[in-house]
């Protein structure tokens, strides 16, 4: 179970008719350490798209930039 971002297990009982029982929350630490795992994996991921999409940005940019100073010599010509 993950209760507000915490990985625990519920150890006890409740009584389902009456809603009534005692039970305790014991963080799970090897849950946790997956989780983390998963958390830190999808955060390099991100940062990985997103280093990719700059470094294609970039490139899109002098790539433009080398066209426009093309076109600017030609139309400069005598």
């Amino acid at each position: 179970m993950i209760l507000n971002g915490v990985c625990v297990i519920w150890k006890g009982c409740i009584d389902l008719q009456r809603l009534d029982g005692m039970g305790c929350l014991e963080f799970d630490e090897e849950r946790a350490q997956h989780e983390d795992a998963l958390a830190q994996a999808s955060f390099e991921e991100s940062r990985r798209r997103t280093r990719d999409f700059e470094d294609r940005d970039r490139s899109h940019r002098e790539d433009l930039e080398v066209r426009k100073a093309g076109l600017a010599d030609r139309t400069h010509r005598p």
